[in-house]
């Protein structure tokens, strides 16, 4: 399949909106390289940035870098999760394209969730559902892998999501409260 000419950011729009409704044909629009990926990886971890720095300046030094470090670690761990996955699954040259995708669809989320929240537990929870469909989807068709496979790889990169809440729950000293805004 041919991909689409234009600017990289436009196409990976339209590539999201495609896949975000089930169209395959929406993986054309993506970079298959190491630097698409990276280029993909640079606005999320300038938001990250962007909410340390408000946080620091607010004062909240150690909220700020606790939660830099959780968040830093939740943008990468799913890439390397799948990296090692794919080397075992002989996928590993499927997988730019894929840690590409995954990283442009974090900003679909930002799309969806102000439509479903006002919904309350139950558009939390179809937002739940929807990025985990979503990201099993993506697993599924940019690395061609099995149902199974595409299962086992989002329980990985949840299980790892769960550890890091739990690890700086148990360690974190009240930190994960006053992230949360709990008293």
């Amino acid at each position: 399949m041919k991909r689409p000419s234009g600017d990289a950011t436009r196409r990976s729009g339209l590539g999201l909106l495609l896949i975000a409704v089930g169209q395959r044909r929406g993986f054309a629009y993506f970079g298959k390289t190491t630097d698409a990926y990276l280029a993909s990886l640079a606005p999320l971890v300038a938001l990250v940035l962007v909410k340390i720095g408000l946080m620091v300046v607010q004062g909240e030094v150690r909220a700020g870098a606790t939660l830099g470090l959780l968040l830093i670690c939740n943008l990468l761990a799913p890439a390397v999760i799948s990296d090692a996955l794919c080397g075992r699954w002989g996928c590993r040259d499927r997988w730019p394209h894929y840690a590409n995708i995954l990283n442009w669809a974090q900003f679909l989320y930002l799309i969806v969730a102000p439509l479903l929240l006002p919904l309350g537990a139950a558009g939390a929870g179809l937002l739940g559902i929807y990025a985990l469909w979503m990201q099993w989807f993506v697993a599924r068709n940019a690395l061609g892998l099995s149902r199974a496979r595409a299962a086992w790889l989002l329980g990985a990169i949840l299980l790892n999501g769960n550890l890091l809440i739990t690890i700086l729950a148990v360690f974190g000293s009240g930190t994960l409260e006053s992230l949360v805004g709990v008293k």
